[in-house]
C-alpha cells in the first residue's frame, strides 16, 4: 500500500535488537494511527524496506550494525525524498547526531526518553509530511 492510500502513519523500524523493535512495536499500536509496516536489522535492509515498503517514517538505530546511520539516511533520501528518518540513540553523541540531521534526518530522540515523546513526534512528523505534500 503507498502511503497516499493510507490514513494510518507508516513506520518502518530498523535496529539491530530484536527486543528492541519488539518493544516498539508494543508501544505503537495500531489504534494510535500508527501502522508498522516492516522491520529491519541492518541498514542495508533498511534501505531495501524503504524502497519496497514506501514508509513515511523510519526509526533508525543510530548505531547500525553495517554501515553509519548518516550513510543510511542519506541513501532513505535518495531514494524516497518523502520518508521522514527519526534516529534513535542510546547516547547523545553530538558529531553522530549532527551528521544525521545533515544527511537528511528529521530529528532525534534518545532511546531513553519517554514513550509518549516517541508518539508525539511520529504524529508531529507525520502532520508536517502531510503539509509538504
Amino acid at each position: 500500500m503507498r502511503r497516499t492510500e493510507s490514513k494510518a502513519v507508516r513506520v518502518l523500524i530498523c535496529n539491530r535488537y530484536a527486543l528492541f523493535r519488539e518493544g516498539i512495536k508494543a508501544l505503537l499500536p495500531e489504534t494510535a494511527g500508527i501502522e508498522i509496516v516492516g522491520e529491519a536489522r541492518t541498514g542495508r535492509q533498511a534501505l531495501d524496506k524503504v524502497e519496497r515498503l514506501h514508509p513515511d517514517i523510519v526509526l533508525m538505530d543510530a548505531a547500525s550494525p553495517d554501515c553509519s546511520a548518516a550513510k543510511v539516511t542519506r541513501e532513505m533520501k535518495r531514494i524516497d525524498p518523502r520518508v521522514e528518518v527519526l534516529i534513535l540513540s542510546l547516547c547523545a553523541d553530538e558529531r553522530l547526531i549532527a551528521g544525521c540531521l545533515a544527511a537528511g534526518a528529521a530529528g532525534y530522540l534518545r532511546s531513553d526518553d519517554r514513550p509518549g515523546q516517541l508518539k508525539s513526534v511520529i504524529h508531529a512528523l507525520h502532520e508536517r509530511h502531510g503539509q509538504a505534500a
